[in-house]
């Protein structure tokens, strides 16, 4: 995507995030991480989120958002918003990845996905067994209250230039690249949560 030119949104984002500090390693991940995060603690504790690479978000951070401590998260939001407009084409994967951990969970929406992995032609779902071992396993993630309490944990102290930051996201992914999204995602995560902040977006 070509940012526009009267929108300057890599300032805007980095300007809106600015007073979060550099997290220490100790805080870069989630405390349950285990050593499957020890690359991307490497990663991020020696790169500043100016400085990390399109490459080191879809090899290292793509799949592994949920291993993010709220410090660490926050502090390089502005990187993963900025290249996920920029360099769409190469995160697609990343940014559908981004827009779910910046939605807040709901149980109809694990149902609802789980629904549709059913609709698939023979052959290419997962066999019924599977996916009712599936079905129930991300139901009780979800009802055990912790995707729920990262997203909190993470948005929930953000001030309003940070939250209408987020939500000038939303709206130039929705006008680049917004068919991407069939189900409603944008809107869904939009309607959610983030209307709150309309007044403090970048007009």
């Amino acid at each position: 995507m070509q940012i526009p030119p009267d929108k300057n949104l890599k300032e805007r984002f980095f300007n809106a995030f600015a007073s979060r500090p550099r997290p220490l390693a100790s805080q870069i991940l989630r405390s349950a991480v285990n050593y499957d995060g020890d690359r991307l603690r490497e990663l991020l504790a020696t790169n500043t989120s100016t400085e990390l690479s399109v490459y080191d978000l879809r090899t290292e951070v793509e799949g592994n958002l949920w291993m993010l401590a709220p410090e660490a998260f926050r502090y390089f939001l502005p990187a993963f918003l900025y290249a996920s407009l920029e360099s769409y084409p190469s995160l697609s994967i990343f940014v559908s990845e981004l827009v779910g951990a910046l939605t807040e969970p709901s149980r109809t929406d694990v149902v609802e996905a789980l629904d549709r992995a059913t609709r698939l032609p023979s052959g290419l779902g997962l066999p019924d067994d599977m996916t009712e071992l599936l079905r129930k396993q991300q139901l009780e993630w979800f009802d055990s209250g912790t995707p729920l309490a990262i997203f909190h944990e993470r948005f929930d102290s953000l001030t309003p230039a940070e939250g209408g930051a987020i939500l000038d996201f939303f709206v130039a992914l929705q006008e680049a690249h917004g068919a991407d999204f069939p189900f409603g995602e944008l809107e869904i995560a939009v309607d959610r949560y983030w209307v709150r902040y309309r007044a403090f977006m970048d007009n």
